[in-house]
């Protein structure tokens, strides 16, 4: 009876897309200021607000990997009375290893023999640090390579898929075995706020220069490692199966979105209190975004259209591929008009074609290489959820019932 209702148990979110598809564009507007830096041209990257623009674009994606697979999981729980690990890896595998190991290759060893995309002082230090960063990408810890060791061009988007990673390997264990998840997720983000000031704290005592070095690069992974961001989603996706109405009533009030989307607009416009070295509360301020929009009938914004459902569907990819597409735009835009960035039409261009390009790699990226591993990757859902669901309402005598909220 359990697996035949498992079978019928579907769960979709709406706006979730037009969401994924807005935070990497945040991460997107952000990269072409450092592509800019990287090759001397005059930059916006420094500014505070727009380098942590792209931060702050992955925090978002952080929360809501919590917040969606946090509920997924409390829900097959809840129906067939256990988490099945095996499907849940295959299933991460099959969504997050092609484009993660695509990227790889092309990073460390495609682009770097093509001159078209050196990267000024980058490119070159490469096979410098190759021995050690190579395996690092390869066993899911970019984190840590670059805490440690200069970016590799085209691999950065890595990093928080490794993060992401890391989190996926241990929490679908943490809910099958803790009762108390509430408190468990609790847990995890008081104890990653503690480390990181912690850290902080020890390393502004130290006055041996190779102890600081060390606690710099301790700090930086942890800077990197944003469990309790997505510990944060995790919260908000046990209000919502655990139908706590008083509180959710709350957060769905009018007045609390209305504060949230101007507190978010400020933290995203302003300057003040950055570079963030805890993003504790811009991932309270994310988490109550997805909340509204994916459980609220009375959302005041609604990102549920064609449209947003196919630009959250290659987000991963728009993520993934964007700096590609940045530098194909500034090394046309400079062969065609020998320009150097400084007035505005020239920059307006540069934004333009490096969202075009990457739209178009991204669109052939997901309908010629990722649906296939997608479809796929439906074979092992327990539950049906996302595209899945909308794919189950398209068949003909068929009709999808998502999970009551």
């Amino acid at each position: 009876m359990k697996k035949k209702q498992a079978e019928q148990t579907k769960v979709y979110f709406p706006s979730l897309n037009g969401l994924r598809f807005l935070a990497a564009m945040l991460v997107v507007f952000s990269h072409v200021e450092l592509l800019k830096e990287y090759h001397g041209y005059r930059n916006l990257a420094s500014h505070p607000a727009i380098y942590e623009l792209g931060r702050l674009g992955v925090t978002f994606f952080f929360v809501l990997s919590g917040f969606l697979i946090t509920y997924l999981l409390l829900t097959e729980k809840k129906v067939t009375g256990t988490v099945s690990i095996k499907k849940f890896y295959l299933r991460r595998i099959l969504r997050i290893w092609p484009l993660y190991f695509l990227l790889l290759l092309l990073a460390f060893f495609v682009l770097p023999r093509i001159g078209f995309f050196d990267l000024p002082r980058l490119s070159a230090d490469l096979p410098v640090y190759f021995k050690y960063t190579f395996p690092l990408f390869l066993f899911f810890l970019p984190q840590l390579a670059l805490s440690i060791f200069p970016p590799v061009p085209y691999a950065e988007p890595l990093w928080s898929i490794g993060v992401e990673e890391q989190f996926y390997l241990l929490w679908p264990l943490l809910i099958k075995r803790f009762k108390n998840f509430l408190a468990l997720s609790i847990g995890i983000v008081v104890a990653g706020f503690l480390i990181k000031q912690l850290a902080f704290i020890m390393a502004s005592q130290s006055q041996d220069a190779a102890t600081i070095k060390y606690w710099n690069y301790f700090i930086n992974f942890f800077y990197f490692t944003r469990i309790e961001c997505m510990a944060i989603g995790s919260i908000g996706a046990w209000l919502v199966f655990k139908r706590q109405g008083a509180v959710l009533k709350l957060l769905y009030h009018r007045a609390t979105q209305l504060a949230v989307y101007a507190l978010t607009a400020y933290s995203l416009i302003t300057g003040a209190n950055k570079p963030v070295f805890n993003y504790s509360a811009y991932s309270i301020l994310f988490c109550l975004i997805i909340l509204n929009l994916a459980t609220n009938p009375h959302s005041l914004l609604k990102l549920e259209n064609s449209l947003f459902i196919f630009l959250g569907n290659i987000s991963y990819s728009i993520y993934m591929f964007h700096e590609i597409g940045i530098k194909l735009a500034l090394n046309m835009l400079v062969k065609l008009s020998g320009t150097t960035f400084d007035d505005r039409i020239s920059n307006v261009e540069l934004y333009a074609f490096s969202i075009i390009f990457t739209l178009i790699i991204s669109t052939f990226s997901y309908l010629l290489y990722e649906t296939k591993f997608l479809r796929l990757k439906s074979t092992f859902s327990t539950i049906i959820s996302g595209n899945d669901v909308k794919r189950e309402e398209l068949k003909p005598g068929t009709t999808a019932k998502a999970a009551s909220l």
